[in-house]
Parts: C-alpha cells; structure tokens; sequence
C-alpha cells in the first residue's frame, strides 16, 4: 500500500501546533484567584486571609508554620561560608496578587541555589493528592529588566519531583527542568495552573514520576533560578540575632515573588452554598477572592470557613 504521505504530514502538523499551544501561564486577575471556582485544596503555602476564603474546601492544609515547628520556608547558603544565603529576602514592597501583604520575594547572589518549603517535626503528607488536581503558583517576576527570567519550581516527594521553568516554552528542555510556558511582563502576577494529568501523562510532554501516597522527606516545594543573573550585594558584619551577614543590594538581578502554592480541583457544579444569616458568622470576613472586608460590604462573605449574603 502506498503510504500518504502528505496525510502523515498534515497529522504530524496538526500535533506540533496542539502542543505549542498549550498554555498553562496567564495574568492574574485584578481580583485574584477566586476559590469558588475550586474545591479540595490542598495547601503548600497561601496567606492567611485566603486560606480562610479556601474555607471547609480545603482537604488538607499544610501552609507555612508561622512558629516553624512543623515546616519552615528557608534558603539555602553558601557551600564555603554557612553565614552567607545564595537567595535573599529582598522584602519588595508591592502587594500580592489579591492586594495584600503576604508573599515571598528573592534574588539570587549567585548563578545557582533555591528556596525550600521543608518539613520539621513531621514530614509532608501528600497522600490526598489525585491526578484529578491542578498545581497552582502564584508568581511575578520583579527583577532586573535585563536579567534573567526562568524560574524554576519543584514539587513532590525528594529524588522524584516534578520539575518545570518558566519563560521556557511547553515541553523544552533545560537540563531536567522541562517548559511550562511564558510570562513576559515586568512587575505583573501570573498564575501556573497545570493538571497533574498532563505532567504525569508518559506520553505527554512533562512524563514524570511522583508517587504521592507515602509521605515525603524533608523537602516538598523549591523555587529558584535556571541561569540566574546575580544581584550584586555588599557584605557587612554577621548580625547577632540571625547568625547570618548584613547584606545590602546594590544592583538587583534576576528576583521572583510567590505570593501562593496550592493544589486543588475545578468546581464541577459551580454552587454557592450560602445563607442569609450573616450575624452567625462571627469574625473577621473576607470576599470570593480572600481580600478582608467590612460590614459595609454587599455580596457573598465568608466567615469562618462558611459562606454568608451580606
């Protein structure tokens, strides 16, 4: 039988146009990431105010411990001096991507190193994780306009993550990072939102590996840099309270913020489950997108984990 070969062309076309359109970037909404849109979170890192908006949908929340006795967010330091951090905490004073104050914010004082969400006193527990849910990272590059922009993140169990760079596109490779896709705006948030199914898939363009049914060890999450433009610094005394050198920024390079890390399901019906009922819900309230409000405010509240009419 003679093989068509335009046929074979023409299908062949088609799924190298499929794959480069996949998009798993877009900009954040002005409002927000809105949690109605989800159910079964599974929480890495949020703020509190949207951890509340998450409410009675979350199925397990393993955020930051503000008392860093069951987990702890830290950077790595330098190989020849254990005083020296190879990612600072720039403290950026813009807000995150719902308005308020709580985000993560880093540049690089070398061309390598990272950033860990790492477990204390018990090890994470992912065992709830299905392929059914969607990785979800709230970032922004606020760096330097000539640095550097691939951001790389790592999810999963240690020796088996999943591990993928921004500004790379769907399914390239830079080493064992692979491409998620583009963010090309300075100073703007963006959000990853990627089905587990897709990086999972072996015959899709990511193909990994993670068994997330036994608790991992001692590292779940890491962001950082893939061929990174160093700030450059100034290194002062070693201050008392941290163990750690002063250092002042002179010249900013590659920085990234990350304001959120969750996992969690699309909302299938789409239901709000409210009541009119507002004065049951004592505290403090909070809109569809997590941002805090006032007993001025019309709409849909929560309070509490419950969602109200106020």
């Amino acid at each position: 039988m003679k093989k068509n070969y335009f046929l074979s062309f023409v299908i062949s076309a088609m799924m190298v146009a499929s794959a480069a359109h996949a998009q798993y970037i877009s900009k954040a909404p002005s409002a927000g990431f809105d949690f109605t849109t989800g159910t079964d979170y599974v929480v890495i890192y949020a703020p509190e105010a949207q951890v509340s908006a998450m409410g009675s949908d979350i199925l397990s929340n393993q955020n930051l411990d503000p008392n860093m006795v069951d987990n702890q967010f830290y950077y790595w330091t330098a190989d020849w001096d254990p005083k020296l951090f190879t990612l600072y905490d720039i403290e950026d004073t813009h807000k995150n991507s719902w308005g308020g104050d709580e985000k993560l914010d880093m540049t690089p004082l070398f061309d390598w190193g990272a950033g860990h969400f790492g477990a204390k006193a018990k090890p994470y527990d992912l065992s709830c994780i299905t392929e059914d849910h969607i990785l979800h990272i709230g970032f922004m590059n606020i760096g330097a306009a000539s640095a550097s922009k691939q951001f790389k993140f790592t999810f999963g169990p240690n020796n088996n993550e999943i591990q993928i760079v921004v500004n790379k596109a769907v399914g390239q490779m830079a080493g064992t990072l692979v491409g998620v896709g583009h963010a090309p705006d300075m100073n703007q948030w963006y959000y990853l939102d990627i089905p587990l199914k897709d990086l999972l898939d072996p015959d899709g363009e990511f193909g990994f590996e993670c068994d997330f049914s036994k608790p991992t060890g001692t590292i779940i999450f890491s962001v950082g840099f893939n061929d990174a433009t160093p700030s450059k610094y100034t290194q002062g005394a070693v201050d008392p309270d941290t163990g750690m050198y002063d250092i002042t920024i002179t010249e900013k390079g590659s920085a990234l913020a990350v304001d959120h890390v969750f996992l969690y399901k699309k909302n299938s019906t789409g239901m709000l489950s409210v009541t009119n009922d507002v004065n049951n819900g004592k505290g403090v309230a909070y809109n569809l997108a997590g941002q805090q409000v006032d007993k001025n405010y019309h709409g849909v509240v929560i309070k509490n984990g419950r969602k109200y009419i106020q």
